[in-house]
């Protein structure tokens, strides 16, 4: 036998435990028990209960290579569970602190293998005397301030450890036993027994599987609507197609716009989707002046032969340095609106602001020479939209016009 711990040890709401990781929950601890003074209900975790509330007890705790022989008759609480660490060391740990001390239930320098189950044996004694809260004292006794009584308290504890199995058999091998009560005298201890007997029986293990995979399940559903819904806000409340999901590039804007457009950008054949992009481009360009440049013409003349734009076409702020002389200036934008109080229609009050139509038209050359037609079209129609600006709708209305392929029947949601 030896002697782990043997001395005072704080305990608050009647409760201390013994553990090498995380701290049992009580009623984890207990469900399915019937005793109500030490709780293993819940792994590498024993939740013991004290007579006293709050204060300093004496506890005791040994280990055994084999059973112990019967509590002695002192002993007025004895009660039996089973108990498996995950480690060769465990703590002694009171309520809301750290580790009060190191419990090696293997001897320093043995090899732990696999570690055993064990049967542990929770013995106690005053139970009732350390439910006064004076611990049998008369308070009127007390000097005022002497709360010496606290470390003097009338109950004490026995924790014994052995390994489970047969003497020289494999401690792997032992089949954990139902907890027992052997030993029943205090009223306190009637107590918590009858609490824990009171609480639903734990969960098998098939139940606790299958109550993660249930939780698993609803995680990954609400996952799934959120994406969903993200989704719908990003592509303006209607899912995309396959072919819409797959476009890269700056196509939102857009698509908060004019939805109906999109999708029936989308379900033209790759040809018109690059006839709509150049000609988006040419709209916008016109718009601010620059369309007709000489040093645009290789330019046209690529997208018109779907060659990719030559190398100085590729860069709109390189563009606007060779349209302007200067390069561009970025400014940053602060609202000084309260939080909340913004414009009804945010991307309107946007595209309605005035803007600088050379700065806005001339990204949408870039974007019609986009390998991907799809995303030729739509980038360089929300370049064009804005360079309109407040004339946005003109536009839309003109690119209609241009391409009634692209008209939506509103009643079956698709191309006419």
């Amino acid at each position: 036998m030896r002697v782990l711990f043997d001395g005072p040890a704080p305990v608050d709401y009647g409760q201390i435990y013994v553990t090498s990781r995380e701290l049992p929950n009580m009623e984890g601890a207990f469900a399915g028990q019937a005793n109500g003074l030490c709780g293993a209900g819940e792994p590498d975790a024993l939740f013991l209960m004290t007579g006293t509330h709050s204060g300093r007890v004496h506890f005791r705790i040994e280990v055994y290579d084999g059973e112990p022989s019967a509590a002695a008759e002192e002993w007025e609480e004895v009660v039996e569970v089973s108990f498996r660490p995950r480690d060769a060391v465990v703590d002694l740990v009171p309520w809301g602190d750290g580790s009060l001390a190191k419990l090696p239930l293997i001897p320093e320098g043995q090899d732990t293998g696999l570690l055993p189950a064990y049967r542990v044996r929770y013995c106690a004694t005053g139970m009732d005397e350390g439910s006064d809260p004076f611990g049998g004292l008369d308070p009127d006794e007390l000097d005022d301030g002497d709360y010496t009584y606290m470390d003097r308290r009338p109950d004490r504890y026995l924790l014994c450890f052995w390994p489970e199995g047969s003497p020289g058999g494999d401690p792997s091998d032992a089949v954990a036993r139902a907890d027992a009560i052997l030993r029943q005298t205090s009223q306190a201890a009637a107590y918590w027994h009858g609490w824990a007997a009171g609480l639903p029986p734990a969960p098998s293990l098939w139940e606790q599987v299958e109550a993660e995979q249930l939780r698993r399940s609803e995680r990954e559903r609400r996952d799934e609507e959120y994406r969903r819904r993200d989704e719908l806000r990003r592509w303006g409340g209607r899912l995309p197609t396959e072919r819409l999901r797959q476009v890269r590039g700056n196509v939102h804007g857009i698509v908060l716009l004019d939805r109906d457009l999109v999708d029936g950008v989308a379900a033209a054949e790759a040809a018109v989707q690059r006839q709509i992009a150049i000609w988006a481009a040419r709209r916008a360009l016109t718009l601010a002046g620059i369309a007709d440049l000489d040093w645009m013409t290789p330019a046209w003349t690529a997208l018109d032969r779907g060659l990719p734009l030559p190398a100085e076409f590729a860069d709109p702020r390189a563009l606007w340095t060779r349209v302007l002389g200067e390069p561009p200036v970025t400014f940053s934008l602060v609202s000084l609106r309260p939080a909340g109080h913004g414009p009804a229609d945010p991307l309107g009050a946007v595209l309605d602001a005035p803007v600088n139509p050379i700065a806005m038209a001339l990204p949408a050359v870039v974007a019609a020479g986009e390998s991907d037609p799809l995303q030729a079209a739509l980038e360089a129609l929300w370049a064009a939209v804005s360079t309109y600006a407040a004339r946005r709708n003109e536009f839309l209305a003109d690119v209609r016009r241009a391409f009634p392929v692209i008209a939506i029947d509103k009643s079956e949601g698709s191309p006419e």
